[in-house]
């Protein structure tokens, strides 16, 4: 394609997008309707919504079933013979609204001051939605390009990124792909793992009228509560150019039964990151010996782990890969900065590079804002993502 008619496709791009705000806003706008709350996801309505918008267009779709009555929403959107394949991944479901301090329906958008208000505008639906936009555009113009956008509304993102793992696990490939997690318009191309391990420590119950006749299992896990305490300033030094170092936090202590017996059990629950170049099994083996230690020492007794919540690893692609390359194009052409960042939240892109796929995070809308009361989102950008999503292809399809 010569450069023309390149600049002439980038032309009509924007001008469909611009062109369609209304039908586009009401999309977005349905979208948040949607109760897609994890637990326990109920995503299949909006995945059907998902899917026939594209299906109106002529795109071939699909509803991978991943759970019962919880499937991917997939659309196929092909340009030309054959080429490369590019996926679009955002996830459909949210977490829980809560009950206190909306001050708004969190499922009835409202907007005000160019922002919209609602559960899930940011996190994810923001960026689902451009994604979407840019599938039914470039469907509508049908470039004379060679390649395919494969869309991925993914289930289950929220409670372990099942969808995605589903998909990577039925043995689909592509040559790059694009999470659409709010990022503030900035390209990320590394996130932060977790590992979540809850543990219990067990002692011996007593009247408290006599606490030498027990072992107190609070004494047992308050020490293991200072030695994380050490390991977390120790963590400090692990500095990584793109998230920072990693940090452990402690955020469940549970124990007791009532205020005149000696606790028998208590449970201490962590959230611990972990920084590319670092492993979940690093993490998990710093945590073992940290016990193993206070074994021998006598500062616990007996203990085991329970329930795992999460054990993500970090995501990173490769600052020369294809995709960072033409986004960055992308986003200098069109005046946004092409500086590479890192995300400290967890997100299913180590998913996708684990597999091998080259994977960037961009999307609009900005992480802070989400799982918080009165979420909101940049109406504005959920037009620019979808000109930068789409452009992003064209670049891709044609290199």
């Amino acid at each position: 394609m010569d450069k023309d008619t390149y600049n002439a496709l980038l032309e009509r791009i924007d001008q469909a997008i611009e062109n369609g705000r209304k039908e586009f806003l009401d999309i977005f706008l349905d979208s948040i309707r949607y109760k897609t709350v994890n637990p326990p996801g109920d995503e299949l309505e909006f995945a059907k919504f998902l899917t026939e918008k594209l299906a109106q267009e002529g795109v071939e779709v699909e509803l991978q079933e991943v759970r019962p009555g919880r499937p991917n929403a997939l659309g196929y959107v092909r340009f030309g013979q054959g080429g490369k394949k590019l996926l679009f991944n955002s996830h459909m479901d949210t977490v829980p609204a809560g009950a206190a301090n909306w001050e708004t329906d969190p499922f009835e958008p409202v907007i005000k001051d160019g922002l919209v208000y609602g559960r899930g505008v940011a996190d994810d639906k923001g960026g689902l939605i451009s994604m979407l936009i840019a599938c039914i555009v470039l469907q509508r113009l049908k470039p004379e390009i060679n390649g395919e956008i494969i869309f991925c509304g993914a289930m289950g993102e929220e409670t372990g990124g099942i969808g995605t793992e589903y998909w990577v696990n039925s043995g689909r490939r592509v040559d790059a792909a694009v999470i659409g997690e709010p990022s503030k318009m900035e390209l990320v191309i590394a996130h932060r793992g977790a590992y979540r391990p809850s543990i219990y420590f067990y002692g011996k119950t007593a009247h408290s009228s006599e606490p030498s006749q027990g072992e107190n299992a609070i004494y047992y896990a308050s020490n293991f509560v200072q030695g994380i305490q050490e390991l977390e300033e120790r963590l400090k030094n692990k500095e990584h150019y793109l998230t920072g170092y990693p940090t452990i936090a402690l955020t469940i202590f549970n124990g007791g039964v009532k205020v005149n017996v000696i606790p028998d059990k208590v449970e201490v629950a962590m959230d611990r990151r972990i920084s590319p170049g670092e492993k979940v099994e690093e993490a998990k083996k710093e945590i073992e010996d940290l016990l193993k230690e206070l074994a021998e020492q006598g500062k616990i007794g007996r203990y085991e782990f329970g329930p795992c919540i999460d054990n993500k690893g970090a995501g990173i692609v490769a600052e020369d890969e294809a995709i960072v390359k033409h986004m960055q194009k992308v986003l200098k052409r069109r005046g946004y900065d092409d500086k590479l960042v890192g995300m400290r939240a967890t997100t299913d892109m180590y998913l996708l590079t684990d597999a091998g796929i080259p994977t960037i995070i961009f999307g609009p809308g900005d992480m802070a804002q989400a799982h918080r009361p009165n979420e909101h989102f940049p109406l504005e950008e959920l037009y620019e993502a979808a000109k930068i999503y789409a452009e992003l292809a064209v670049n891709f399809f044609l290199d």
